[in-house]
């Protein structure tokens, strides 16, 4: 019992004293006679992340005597991700630093509703506008702005490369793939981690390939982005990327994660990699001779049925005699048929 008073109590002081702490700043902010202290205090009603600062910082973003006080309160509203509708109305009418802090903070916010001002600033005389306009376009642009993010891409500005390159992935126009490609394998890591974000939203046989290649990196931020971004595709055309991936790294970190992952998207319990360079032939039947359905690329990734129960003993193009089983499988647009088991190799999904 006793000890439940002391939390009690504690928790009681603590969010008195949160209390107080908000309403100091407000009073701080009717009491402050200069400029400087009104900035210090609209930042840090801004880093606090309380709803309740929004109608005083509102009001400087209005009112503020300054330049410098007005930037500062649209700024504040940015880290709130609040006041969409004043801060527009402050891009439209106020000067060029407030305009910016503007912008920066409806990027920020990332709102639908300031579309048509990011497309509009991305025009702008200013430099800080176009970056920023780009960055907020970048979570909320269409397929029409794909050339704004494909110019963007060239500025030598790296966030707002960065941003560009995130930002044709959301558009989700899948042949805007060859512009985003490149950075997959450039030398900066944030350049590759915007890669991969992208390629996950592409979402094509492409995008997927440059994932699976970044699966295995020795980096574990670029290993957990590639991971994430295969977690956007549809089951069946990440299962086979996956097994690919257990295949050839069998001692790897997230193996168990990889495992639980194909649990979840309900993967076969076995499946086959086609372990030849060229092409393999799908038989009918369980024998050598039998009907060629189809023939399968080498290294695709097939589901096993079932394994036969006896041994077959072929001989290959080199004359050489094999001893294996033949297995049952069905392909991933869903033909079935046989594969001797020599020329493939069968991994367990979990």
């Amino acid at each position: 019992m006793e000890s439940y008073v002391k939390n009690f109590l504690l928790f009681l002081s603590i969010f008195i004293s949160f209390g107080l702490f908000a309403g100091d700043l407000k009073e701080d902010l009717k009491n402050a006679t200069n400029d400087s202290d009104k900035i210090s205090i609209l930042s840090e009603m801004g880093k606090s992340g309380d709803s309740k600062f929004v109608k005083p910082i509102t009001e400087q973003l209005e009112k503020g005597e300054s330049s410098k006080i007005r930037s500062q309160a649209a700024s504040s509203l940015g880290e709130l991700k609040a006041g969409i509708n004043e801060l527009q109305k402050a891009f439209d009418n106020d000067d060029i630093y407030v305009r910016e802090a503007a912008i920066e903070a409806l990027a920020k916010i990332g709102n639908s509703k300031s579309q048509s001002y990011f497309e509009k600033g991305v025009k702008d005389k200013s430099e800080k506008i176009r970056f920023y306009s780009v960055q907020g376009l970048s979570k909320v642009g269409r397929s029409g702005n794909a050339p704004i993010f494909r110019n963007a891409i060239e500025w030598k500005d790296k966030p707002t490369q960065l941003a560009a390159i995130r930002g044709l992935g959301n558009i989700n126009a899948w042949d805007e793939w060859k512009y985003v490609k490149p950075f997959c394998s450039n030398q900066d890591k944030d350049f590759v981690m915007a890669c991969l974000y992208s390629a996950g939203k592409f979402k094509t046989d492409e995008s997927l390939l440059a994932i699976e290649g970044l699966l295995a990196s020795q980096d574990t931020e670029i290993s957990k982005e590639a991971f994430d971004a295969i977690s956007n595709f549809k089951p069946a055309q990440v299962i086979p990327t996956l097994i690919r991936f257990k295949k050839s790294n069998p001692n790897h970190p997230n193996l168990a994660d990889l495992s639980a992952n194909l649990k979840k998207l309900k993967a076969a319990k076995q499946y086959a990699i086609i372990n030849v360079s060229d092409r393999l032939n799908l038989r009918s039947k369980a024998n050598e001779r039998s009907e060629v359905i189809t023939g399968l690329q080498g290294n695709s990734v097939v589901e096993i049925i079932s394994r036969e129960p006896r041994k077959y003993i072929i001989t290959n193009s080199k004359g050489e005699e094999m001893e294996d089983f033949w297995y049952q499988v069905k392909t991933s647009d869903g033909k079935k048929g046989f594969l001797f088991g020599e020329y493939i190799q069968v991994v367990d999904s979990y």
